[in-house]
Parts: C-alpha cells; sequence; structure tokens
C-alpha cells in the first residue's frame, strides 16, 4: 500500500473517530457551557417559544433546552370555567348523611416547566412541573350546598307576621320570595303584604308600620319588600365558577328520601333553591411548602383532625407521550388553601305581632326568607393527586393568549383527597349590601306619614340594598355582628358573638359552637386545561 493510500486510510479513520466523540461528547460538552453562556441559550429559546409556540413540539429545541435546565413559565388555566357549560368537575362526598356535592371549577394556576438533560435520568420530553403560591391565579368554585329545607320552596313568606297580627293560621316558608312578584304601586319586583287578605285580596305594598306612639290602627306607611338578589330564584343549579348564586351543576344536589323532609309539608325533591346553608364561591390557591396547619388547637375552626404540613405542589408530564412506567402523560400533586365563609338562608322566622313602629330598631322578622353572611374559616386541601394527559397545541386561544399545550386532568381511582373541612355558622351581616351605614350605626324604622299616603320609603331610607349583593366578608368566624344583625334580635349594643361553653354549666367542651366540621373526600371527574405561556395575569 502506498504512503498517500495509507495517509488518506488513517484521516478517513481519524475523521470518524471525531464524529463519533461528537456524538457521544456532545451533552458533555455542553455542560461545560459558562453560567454566561447557559443565560445566552436561554434568552434565545425563550425568544423562540413566543415566536413560534409550536417550537416545543421539535426534539431538537428539547434537547437544547434539556441541556441547559431551561425554566418556562407557564399559566394553568381551566378552559370554560365561567361559561354556563362548564365542563370543569369535581365531587365532594360529605359522607351518609349530607351526601355527595357536584362542584364546577374555573380560575388558573402559576407553573413552571424545567427541562432536564436526559443524562440526569428520564426519557425525551419529560419535564418537570412546579405548581406555585400567587397573589394573581387561584381556582374558583361554585358555591357548595350543605343543609336544605323544602320549606323555603313552599309556604308564604309573610305568613307568620299575618299570623302573629290575625291569629290565623297560614302555611310559612318561602315560596313566594321571588323576583318576579308584583306589588300594589310599586309593580314588578317587589312583594305585597297579606295578599288575598287585604286590600280586597291585593294585599298592601309592604310591611306596614305606625307612628310611635301609635295613634290609629290604620297603617301610616309601607316598607317595600324586594326579594332582589336575596330571591329564593336566585340561587340556581349553575356551573359557572366564582358566583355565589351557583350551587353546581345538579339541580338536586341533596340525598333524598320521605324521611328527610324536616316537617313532612311538602312531598317535593329538595332542589337548589332549598338550601339553607351553602358556602361561599371558593378562591382555591396553592398552600405555600412547609405550612403547619394545626387543627387540634383551632379555635372554632377544624378541630379534631390530624395536624399536617404541607408539600411541594407539582410533579412530571412529558411533552411527546406518556411517563415512562406510567399509563399517563401527566402526574401532579396539588395543595390548596381557601377561606370559607357561610351563607345561611333565614326561613320561618319568628315574626312581630304587633305592627312596627317609627323609632324602633328592626326586628329579626325583617331577616325572614333573606340570607345572611357568616364570617370565614381557613381551610386546607392537602395532596390532591391528579392524572392524565397532555396534547401540544398550539394556539391562540379566545382572549388572545398564547397556548403551548392542551391537557385533562382527573383524579386516579381511589385517590380521593381526604380532609376536614369547617363552616361557620354565627351570623354576620346581610347578604345584601348596607346602606345608612347600618353595619356599624343603629337602624331604626323611618318616620310615617310625612308625605302623602301611602308613605313608601325609598329604598335609599333602608338599612339595606336589595339589589346589591355584598361580597365575602374578611372577618373571622364569631366576630361581632352588624349592628342590623345584632340589634335585630338582642338588646341595644349588645354582643351577638357566641360565647365559648363553660364546663361548670355541665358541658364537656369548651368552644361555642360557632363553627362545625365534617370530613370530605374530593375526587376530580373532569378538568380541561390550557397551557399558557408565561404569567398571563402579571402587572407589566
Amino acid at each position: 500500500m502506498s504512503l498517500r493510500s495509507s495517509l488518506w486510510r488513517y484521516l478517513g479513520l481519524l475523521a470518524v473517530a471525531a464524529l463519533a466523540v461528537g456524538v457521544f461528547a456532545g451533552p458533555a460538552s455542553a455542560k461545560k457551557l459558562s453560567a454566561k453562556q447557559r443565560a445566552a441559550v436561554r434568552t434565545q429559546l425563550r425568544k423562540q417559544i413566543k415566536k413560534n409556540p409550536a417550537v416545543i413540539n421539535r426534539k431538537s429545541f428539547v434537547k437544547r433546552a434539556s441541556l441547559v435546565n431551561f425554566k418556562l413559565p407557564v399559566t394553568i388555566a381551566l378552559r370554560g370555567g365561567t361559561t354556563a357549560t362548564n365542563p370543569n368537575k369535581a365531587n365532594v362526598d360529605l359522607g351518609a348523611s349530607l351526601g355527595n356535592r357536584e362542584v364546577n371549577l374555573g380560575g388558573s394556576l402559576s407553573a413552571e416547566l424545567t427541562f432536564h438533560d436526559s443524562y440526569d435520568g428520564g426519557a425525551l420530553g419529560n419535564v418537570d412541573l412546579a405548581i406555585l403560591p400567587s397573589a394573581n391565579h387561584n381556582l374558583t368554585s361554585t358555591s357548595i350546598p350543605l343543609l336544605w329545607n323544602t320549606q323555603v320552596s313552599s309556604g308564604r313568606y309573610d305568613a307568620n307576621s299575618i299570623n302573629g297580627l290575625l291569629g290565623t293560621s297560614l302555611p310559612t316558608g318561602c315560596g313566594d320570595f321571588l323576583s318576579s312578584g308584583s306589588a300594589p304601586i310599586l309593580g314588578a319586583g317587589y312583594l305585597p303584604f297579606g295578599f288575598g287578605i287585604f286590600n280586597a285580596g291585593a294585599g298592601m305594598p309592604g310591611y306596614p308600620y305606625n307612628a310611635n306612639p301609635q295613634t290609629t290602627s290604620t297603617p301610616e306607611g309601607y316598607l317595600r319588600v324586594q326579594p332582589g338578589v336575596d330571591s329564593i330564584d336566585a340561587v340556581t343549579a349553575g356551573k359557572a365558577a366564582g358566583n355565589n348564586l351557583n350551587v353546581g351543576g345538579n339541580p338536586y344536589p341533596f340525598p333524598y328520601s320521605s324521611q328527610s323532609i324536616p316537617d313532612g309539608s311538602s312531598t317535593g325533591i329538595p332542589q337548589a333553591k332549598d338550601t339553607v346553608l351553602r358556602t361561599n364561591a371558593l378562591s382555591l390557591g396553592i398552600a405555600p411548602v412547609g405550612t403547619e396547619v394545626k387543627q387540634d388547637v383551632n379555635t372554632d375552626g377544624v378541630n379534631g383532625s390530624q395536624n399536617i404540613v404541607i408539600g411541594k405542589s407539582g410533579g412530571q408530564a412529558n411533552l411527546f407521550g406518556k411517563i415512562p412506567g406510567k399509563a399517563f402523560g401527566i402526574d401532579v400533586t396539588v395543595s390548596l388553601k381557601t377561606r370559607i365563609n357561610s351563607i345561611l338562608r333565614v326561613v320561618d322566622q319568628d315574626s312581630f305581632g304587633t305592627p312596627l313602629l317609627t323609632g324602633n330598631r328592626y326586628p329579626a322578622g325583617i331577616f325572614n326568607c333573606r340570607q345572611i353572611w357568616t364570617g370565614g374559616i381557613d381551610n386546607f386541601i392537602p395532596s390532591v393527586r391528579l392524572a392524565g394527559n397532555l396534547k401540544i397545541a398550539p394556539g391562540i386561544t379566545s382572549d388572545g393568549k398564547l397556548r403551548i399545550a392542551k391537557a385533562t386532568v382527573s383524579s386516579l381511582p381511589g385517590s380521593e383527597a381526604r380532609f376536614a373541612v369547617a363552616a361557620c355558622l354565627a351570623p354576620l351581616a346581610g347578604f345584601d349590601s348596607e346602606n345608612l351605614s347600618s353595619d356599624t350605626v343603629a337602624a331604626t324604622i323611618p318616620a310615617a306619614g310625612t308625605t302623602a299616603a301611602p308613605n313608601i320609603p325609598a329604598t335609599s331610607a333602608l338599612p339595606a340594598n336589595p339589589l346589591v349583593a355584598r361580597g365575602a366578608p374578611a372577618a373571622g368566624c364569631n366576630t361581632t355582628p352588624s349592628a342590623l344583625v345584632r340589634d335585630s334580635a338582642m338588646t341595644p349594643d349588645t354582643v351577638q358573638s357566641l360565647s365559648p361553653a363553660v364546663t361548670g354549666d355541665g358541658y364537656t367542651v369548651t368552644n361555642s359552637g360557632a363553627a362545625v366540621s365534617v370530613a370530605a373526600d374530593l375526587a376530580v371527574q373532569n378538568i380541561s386545561l390550557d397551557v399558557l405561556v408565561g404569567d398571563v395575569n402579571a402587572t407589566p
């Protein structure tokens, strides 16, 4: 063999060796990148995915991202959460007595995808998914109905008042406490008082009242009755999350038997409008890692349950298929925190047997058939494990967000999250908004006879505006109630918060009874997700 031929053969072997070394040493060489070079690569990757989100579907992009442990901030948004056809739902099992409740979900969460070098373990396309606490991102839910009474949708709202005045035995309830009512003079949206009995059967334009001292048996004025946001038909089986009046997609949310009707006065199946105790529409955030929840010493909260320490929320996903060794492409665990306020419906309230008098404080009867907020209690839902599949689907959402993927998740069979949930029972303030500073200033019945008969004070002269709903109060459970709630059943300036039990009176516990706790199992049935690039709600 000639020298020239040997030389070319040697050079060829050298080239093959170099290529082989390059193939096997490529990832290792990337590990030798300086911190500055790695930062530059990450910047390029961010620009690439912002310009063309479909690039995440390319294995070349994933390999490059993995070599520099690229982190991509994303927002996980529940699709259709605020619509009437919201597909996202979970099941809360409250035990044999209370039964199951459908809860619909919406909102969004902050998260980060972290790409890892395959040399660190894992398959191509595997990413770590960290779900992060955020001030701007929370899941939302529909209201959760807890207790019911079919008397709500039967009887008449003014029965106790009329029975007290006339000694009759009209059926009590809230069946006519509807937004579709029509009262004499006031018209649509208002309710007559004593329909079928007074004023040739047409009823009066509202609650009758007189001057103080009373000078005549003829009413000198009428307090308008406008159900507004408190109407029983406002509470519906709606699926749109974040609405305190929607109680989930099941029109018959309560367990039913002939023995479950409290007074036997109705034979109907309890419906959404029969709810007398429910939660607010919840805002569910990611609980910070390491949060210690001491449930054995939580005054008026979740008592008697085990203490817990919140773990990290997140898990794994694979961009191209299933996670190796698993039958799904997403496997995450989330721990949630929320604050629960209760909403009470007053039904069959003991009422006044004599006419209302100007200058007196409003009695509890004015709350009959209306709703009342309680204070809030912090609750935690730890270790909700979800699994599902992810599909790369670059696009622009209907609200202009940049999407890189779609996903569906649900609870694995047998992995329902068990937790203790606490609800407050101590009244705090009306569901409707205050007028005349009635939360802090004692409200009195206005003067009668100051205008041409019939004297009907404007809504602005009353202690609440029934057309505007109040948001969930920030106050804690069993704190001092609003003046209107306090004065409606107590002597002036007496605090109505519930006092702890005294063992000397025969009790075996010292809590106040202002809160109740039950065990619950949460199973997520179907959640549809959009994975959006960046923090879509962040302030620039």
